[in-house]
């Protein structure tokens, strides 16, 4: 943890806050009784479903960390636009987070339509805002210090360049074909 109070950190490395944010993305659609229906905010077609494992990794391994002091911290948004109660659904989520031990707080609310945070004293952020017509969360995992997190893109999978792939696709390495001098 930082010394500076106002900048809480963990060492939590990326594979660890991708994680963390699936574990609240999934604890928050099971507390809002809403299994289905649960999209990416950016990609509509891209679903936050148990039964869609492939969807679920497009959205965790598209997640990069965010500045934050002098580290990095994930956030993601998920929107729901076929629940038939996201009213019930929001009352529910605040409820279960409120039972997890989470500071929860209302944002604004108009009409009757929620919005509210639950604050972590590590600076770990959930938020669920909700109106007849839908309902949205969000998740900003802690901020994190690890070098995996700082410094992410050195962990990146290198992306082979098309000539290495053209070998692969002939079942050569770029070395095999300089020591048979091609």
């Amino acid at each position: 943890m930082s010394n500076n109070p106002d900048n809480p950190t963990t060492n939590m490395t990326l594979d660890e806050q991708r994680a963390w944010v699936a574990e609240q993305l999934d604890a928050a659609v099971e507390a809002s009784g809403v299994a289905e229906g649960w999209f990416d905010i950016y990609w509509h077609d891209v679903f936050w479903s148990a039964d869609r494992p492939e969807d679920r990794e497009m959205i965790l391994n598209s997640l990069f960390p965010d500045d934050c002091g002098m580290g990095g911290q994930l956030i993601t948004s998920l929107k729901n636009q076929t629940a038939d109660d996201p009213l019930g659904a929001a009352a529910r989520v605040r409820g279960f987070w409120e039972s997890e031990g989470w500071t929860v707080s209302d944002v604004r609310s108009y009409g009757g339509n929620p919005y509210f945070r639950a604050d972590r004293e590590d600076g770990a952020v959930l938020a669920f805002q909700a109106s007849p017509e839908g309902m949205s969360m969000s998740v900003e995992s802690a901020c994190s210090v690890n070098n995996t997190v700082t410094n992410w893109d050195a962990y990146l999978d290198p992306v082979p360049n098309e000539f290495e792939q053209e070998l692969e696709r002939r079942g050569e390495s770029a070395e095999e074909t300089q020591r048979n001098g091609g």
